[in-house]
């Protein structure tokens, strides 16, 4: 793994895979991300991209301190209730080998678990939800 200590360089990595490699009839504009503006759109399927640190583990004290940094990516696809079939399946399953055990900028991850919570207000919901690690020396 390439040595990558910063946070922010992880998670437009993530972000950037994904919106690199959206399944068909997605756009940016149908990608909520972190921070960034949003509207709902009303009929139509979209994604949430939400990043999410979990564990930092110091490996390694002394001039050059080397941390390890975890996480979770968790990709959100949302379908209007009611639309029937199993497509947004086919894309969780596309996302997933996107993600799984894979190594890009700096970013390596490794498990892509699918769940489907289903129902969620007037929405279908199915996740991905993605373990990354990145690392590296750290100014401290």
């Amino acid at each position: 793994m390439a040595a990558n200590p910063s946070t922010k360089n992880a998670h437009e990595q993530l972000i950037a895979r994904l919106l690199a490699n959206l399944p068909t009839g997605y756009t940016a504009s149908t990608v909520e991300m972190p921070n960034y503006p949003f509207t709902t759109p009303s009929n139509t399927k979209w994604m949430r991209a939400t990043p999410i640190e979990q564990v930092n583990t110091n490996v390694q004290a002394g001039i050059n301190p080397w941390q390890r940094k975890e996480g979770l990516f968790v990709v959100d696809i949302f379908y209007p209730l009611g639309a029937g079939g199993n497509d947004n399946v086919l894309e969780a399953e596309q996302i997933q080998a996107l993600f799984q055990n894979k190594s890009f900028g700096g970013v390596d991850t490794q498990e892509a678990l699918i769940e489907i919570p289903g129902k969620e207000d007037s929405w279908y919901h199915t996740q991905v939800s993605i373990d990354y690690t990145y690392e590296g020396i750290t100014n401290g």
